[in-house]
């Protein structure tokens, strides 16, 4: 819930790629797969509806306005600023952005989920601090205390309980990265492994998620954005 997908904004930088690429994803900020099921419809749809229907989403005029980052040039390098025209979200002003479309089988719908289940995401959090951070060194101290990947436990959040069985899961984040913003404010990047639940990593979950960054911290912290900025493809 209120989850962007987006491209972080130095997803363009060569270094950045390079790094990235060496670790652990190829295509960083290439976005999220769905599945859209339409029930009853009233015309059998066909390959022209569907392409029309995607650059009507991202808001240009033919598909050579549209520009996949890390795929264009085929070898899974970056793309440019120059030679981007759209990339997933650019020229929407609603900021959603698609690329691909196309029909697919019900299992399709099955496996989805499935797929994702073993690989690593990145998130981007903007984050606030009940104590003063009085400078980077400071935030960068006390986030230096956990050891990466870092193991955590987390019981169901609260705000899914009503529709999720309770139990106790293990899942690990594996690189932390801040950015002081002012003495309240920060910016946190991570990846973690799938099916972790960041929000509640931010801010506890009134200590059902152990431990979290208001563990480090010593002092109560919450989460005011959440970005999904990628999904491992390797």
């Amino acid at each position: 819930m209120d989850v962007r997908m987006v491209l972080p904004a130095d997803a363009l930088e060569g270094e950045t790629a390079n790094v990235m690429s060496n670790k652990v994803c190829k295509d960083f900020g290439s976005g999220r797969p769905f599945v859209l099921e339409v029930i009853d419809a009233h015309a059998l749809p066909t390959r022209s509806g569907l392409d029309n229907t995607v650059l009507k989403i991202n808001k240009v005029a033919s598909k050579e306005g549209i520009v996949v980052l890390g795929t264009s040039r085929g070898n899974g390098t970056w793309v440019e600023e120059k030679e981007r025209k759209h990339v997933q979200y650019g020229s929407n002003p609603m900021g959603v952005g698609i690329s691909g479309l196309d029909f697919c089988s019900s299992s399709s719908f099955k496996n989805l989920q499935s797929e994702t289940e073993d690989k690593v995401k990145f998130y981007g959090c903007l984050c606030w601090s009940d104590k003063d951070i009085p400078d980077q060194d400071y935030l960068d101290g006390l986030l230096a205390k956990p050891d990466l990947p870092l193991e955590i436990h987390q019981s169901t959040p609260l705000r899914v309980l009503h529709r999720r069985a309770a139990g106790v899961r293990i899942r690990h984040v594996l690189t932390l990265q801040s950015y002081r913003i002012d003495k309240h404010w920060f910016r946190l990047s991570l990846s973690t492994t799938a099916g972790t639940y960041v929000k509640e990593f931010c801010h506890g979950d009134c200590g059902r998620t152990n431990p979290n960054l208001s563990t480090f911290l010593g002092c109560k912290t919450n989460i005011l954005e959440l970005d999904c900025e990628g999904i491992a493809t390797t």
